[in-house]
């Protein structure tokens, strides 16, 4: 799907989250607001990089790789994005050496030949362009990635290990510390975590004096009257402003807009202030950076609207982050797999409305269909205390939140807990489902009906729908500069990562990789 800017910008109520928007503009010109350049630049760059995630700093070590000045802003309080809190796998295909060392057969043209499958739904929006040139980078990108400190695991997860939706070849990724949190230690020693490709790209680019200033938000380009990208509006932590040249480029690598609920509904209506987006509190994606793309003429691709772009839940709680000093990592119950076998999943009158069978870890498609149709999207996971005893399950805080689990002596004392009048009806008709071995609602399976909920104190905890990818975003060349309508690079503007649409590989990371180098190689060269 491609949006046309006019109609974006028309269809969203942008004023209060970028400027003025009204003036409806030609091919490949940018508003008023970005033409009007700054009498005075306070700070001066050769390549500005908005987001220190992984496409960030990908484009910011790039850059200085190739000897440019480069400055790094972050509008978060904390460094390093999504990727920092990542689980420390990334997709790497094409015949990379960890792939060759276990023995699986790839090449650039078999990778490219699979990411540009129509019957794949999660690849019909991938530009060939990008595919080709990612292609091509992707088995060398392991090494790119090992000279600038990362180590990775000798382990590694086989395509087919799980499913349709995790078809990739898994390298995994080495740091002597997880972070905030509690992941377990390999048996090796250290951990499989993000940070271990996070922490040495810091190291690498502090260490060559390279600048982070958190709690910077860009929140404009300016425009030259030629049309060139040549700085940047840019807030300060004290909400000041800061005009800040660019003579080389400027890279938005500010992740995508699903921790916007006004915004994200542009990709499909159901995303509602209800859900929250994964990440968060660590990073909230606002599309502050693709809306400044925007408003410099770039033209936005690669929404999946007509597919249920990737979703995650969080049972007990809404959020998704690791809070310091927990010792249970992630808040939360970790219901996942044959642990549905022991529950049932409830909306807010008590009625179940799915077959509790997770496929993946990621779950179904038609899962997520169903519970985001569900009333306000308020929906409860119901167990016995003999299954919360089972899996360790500790419905109290800190690993549930308050007012999202509770715990009664009786169904009828839980109902009233979490006002749900059908809940004693449903949870006596699921039990005589488990007796007979047979759903005549929902049709779990019969292997998937292994346990009644019986067991008093009986336990509700909140299922919380998380907003985790969306694939849509500027439209880039393969060098990941921004293309305006008329299909022309936007000179000095850039974009990577879930700022860019149009290269979705079934993995966050290399898709942030590799247009953040591009990006940068490129702005440098300039």
């Amino acid at each position: 799907m491609t949006t046309s800017r006019r109609s974006f910008l028309k269809a969203s109520a942008f004023a209060s989250l970028g400027g003025a928007l009204s003036a409806a503009s030609t091919a490949h010109a940018a508003d008023e607001a970005t033409l009007k350049l700054p009498s005075k630049w306070d700070a001066e760059t050769e390549v500005l990089v908005a987001g220190s995630g992984i496409a960030g700093m990908s484009a910011a070590i790039s850059a200085m790789d190739k000897n440019a000045k480069v400055l790094v802003l972050e509008k978060g309080k904390n460094y390093g994005g999504c990727a920092i809190i990542n689980g420390g796998i990334i997709a790497l295909g094409g015949g990379t050496r960890t792939q060759k060392e276990h023995g699986v057969e790839d090449s650039p043209e078999l990778l490219y030949k699979k990411l540009t499958n129509p019957l794949h739904h999660e690849y019909r929006k991938n530009t060939p362009e990008l595919i080709a040139k990612y292609s091509t980078w992707c088995p060398e990108t392991q090494v790119w990635l090992e000279n600038h400190g990362v180590r990775f695991l000798p382990t590694f997860t086989k395509p087919g290990k799980y499913d349709s939706q995790h078809h990739e070849s898994y390298h995994h990724i080495w740091w002597s510390d997880s972070g905030v949190g509690g992941r377990k230690p390999q048996p090796s020693g250290g951990f499989m975590t993000g940070r271990g490709i996070m922490m040495p790209f810091y190291q690498y680019f502090t260490g060559k004096g390279g600048q982070i200033l958190l709690e910077h938000k860009l929140l404009d380009v300016y425009v030259s009257p030629e049309g060139a990208v040549i700085g940047a509006k840019v807030q300060n932590p004290d909400g000041g402003i800061m005009n800040i040249k660019a003579s080389k480029g400027v890279v938005l690598a500010g992740g995508s807009w699903k921790a916007n609920p006004e915004l994200r509904r542009l990709t499909d209506p159901r995303f509602t202030e209800n859900m929250i987006s994964t990440g968060y509190p660590f990073v909230a994606p606002d599309g502050s950076a693709i809306l400044a793309g925007v408003r410099a003429g770039g033209m936005l691709v690669g929404d999946r609207c007509e597919d249920t772009p990737h979703l995650r839940r969080k049972f007990g709680t809404a959020h998704y982050g690791f809070p310091k000093g927990s010792k249970y990592g992630a808040p939360g119950l970790g219901i996942s797999g044959p642990r549905w076998a022991e529950v049932i999943f409830t909306n807010k009158s008590g009625d179940r409305f799915v077959k509790e069978v997770d496929k993946a870890n990621l779950g179904g498609y038609s899962f997520y269909d169903v519970a985001l149709a569900q009333p306000d999207q308020f929906l409860w996971t119901v167990f016995d205390d003999a299954t919360a005893k089972k899996y360790h399950w500790d419905t109290k805080a800190p690993t549930c939140e308050e007012n999202y689990a509770f715990t009664a002596n009786s169904l009828a004392e839980l109902a009233k807990l979490t006002n749900q009048p059908n809940l004693e009806k449903t949870v006596a008709r699921y039990n005589t489902f488990v007796d007979a071995k047979k759903d005549d609602d929902f049709d779990k399976p019969a292997e998937s009906l292994t346990k009644k909920i019986e067991t008093g104190p009986f336990h509700a905890v909140r299922l919380v729908l998380c907003v985790h990818n969306l694939t849509g975003g500027l439209a880039i060349n393969d060098n990941a500069q921004v293309l305006g309508q008329d299909m022309k690079p936007i000179k000095g503007l850039y974009a990577a990562g879930e700022s860019a649409g149009g290269l979705y590989v079934g993995n966050g990371m290399p898709r942030a990789i590799m247009p953040g180098r591009w990006a940068g190689e490129h702005a440098a060269g300039n």
